[in-house]
């Protein structure tokens, strides 16, 4: 047992070892326990703590805190697609290595704008509309923290960046679309919105899928291939979950009534 112990210690300070040098000093990066401990802790609230909490109460409406909450997540995506440009001119979307330019700083704040996405679950929670939380919400978040996180750790920049940049246009629209339903409840009935965005989220999860194809078909490129071969099943995944939303919510549905 102690010859075991032994053994995952020592893999355990390996892996640390392996990380990018230059994610070393800042926060939450130093291990996988602050991120583990924040993932544990977002399960067990989304799926016991919370509901337990709220049995026997009204559900909260919290129109203000969740309407500074969109404003926030709006300011922030819209930084993402600043600095997103300012670094556009210097990158080929056929091949993006990893050290070419540094994007260790905006990944690493990419990876934090992951964490702070998980109040969306919690609200859901608090307002006591369950049905929102979907295995495609769930997969989704966790998804997204995870990746993110074990990224910027370990190979931060690169071909990841055309997901970072798509992604933060892309939540940028959505989270104006939330900010315009707490605003106007009215929005919330607007079916065209729901269905352009779900369409968005195709599109962007394609384009995504192909940024990855494109570098692992170029034999000149230098992004490691087998992180290639790695991301393209969690996007094609991406890909048929929203489809598969899309067909339930706005064709199947449609001919039924």
């Amino acid at each position: 047992m102690l010859f075991l112990m032994e053994k995952l210690l020592l893999g355990y300070s390996k892996l640390l070892q392996w990380g990018d040098s230059r994610m070393t000093n800042y926060a939450l990066m130093g291990s996988p326990i602050p991120v583990f401990f924040i993932l544990v802790s977002y399960i067990l609230f989304i799926f016991e703590i919370g509901p337990h909490v709220m049995q026997n109460k009204q559900p909260y409406t919290l129109r203000k805190t969740i309407m500074g909450y969109n404003l926030f997540q709006m300011a922030c995506n819209l930084l993402g697609l600043f600095v997103g440009t300012y670094y556009l001119p210097q990158l080929s979307v056929l091949c993006i290595p990893l050290d070419d330019p540094d994007l260790t700083a905006p990944h690493y704040w990419y990876f934090l704008l992951k964490v702070v996405d998980l109040f969306d679950t919690v609200f859901f929670v608090l307002k006591k509309k369950y049905k929102q939380i979907t295995f495609l919400h769930m997969y989704h978040h966790v998804l997204m923290l995870v990746g993110s996180w074990m990224s910027a750790k370990y190979f931060p920049g690169g071909q990841l960046y055309v997901l970072g940049y798509i992604n933060c246009f892309v939540h940028l629209v959505m989270y104006f679309y939330y900010f315009l339903t707490s605003w106007d409840s009215a929005y919330k009935n607007n079916i065209w919105w729901k269905k352009n965005l779900t369409q968005l989220q195709i599109v962007q999860h394609c384009l995504v899928l192909l940024s990855f194809l494109m570098p692992l078909l170029n034999q000149n490129c230098t992004y490691p291939k087998v992180l290639l071969m790695c991301y393209l099943p969690a996007v094609a995944l991406m890909i048929y979950l929203f489809t598969d939303f899309y067909i339930k919510a706005y064709i199947t549905n449609k001919k039924s009534e």
